[in-house]
């Protein structure tokens, strides 16, 4: 195991702890879209998990450009969604013109 591969699984430890933390933050339901938001920082954090099995295990290789290429969907989706959101609870800015 190389310190590449090391630096590899702290990284999706931490990207899992944040996801999970993000998650909790906006399961509340209380502004809009949190528990979509929420869902996808979930789905984001098992995606991680899976592609972190999948690209140390041998047997499962095959499986993870899809993904990798699932957890790019997901994290394009909740970021898509965060940005409504953020148009949708403060509206254009109108220092802005």
């Amino acid at each position: 195991m190389t310190a590449l591969d090391l630096f590899d699984m702290a990284v999706s430890v931490a990207l899992v702890a944040v996801c999970w933390w993000l998650s909790h933050q906006n399961a509340t339901g209380r502004e809009p879209f949190g528990k979509t938001i929420s869902t996808g920082y979930a789905l984001l954090a098992m995606s991680t998990l899976g592609s972190l099995l999948f690209g140390h295990v041998d047997e499962l290789a095959a499986a993870l450009p899809a993904s990798l290429l699932f957890g790019k969907t997901v994290l394009t989706f909740t970021l898509g969604v965060v940005a409504v959101r953020l148009a949708f609870v403060y509206g254009p800015d109108p220092d802005r013109g």
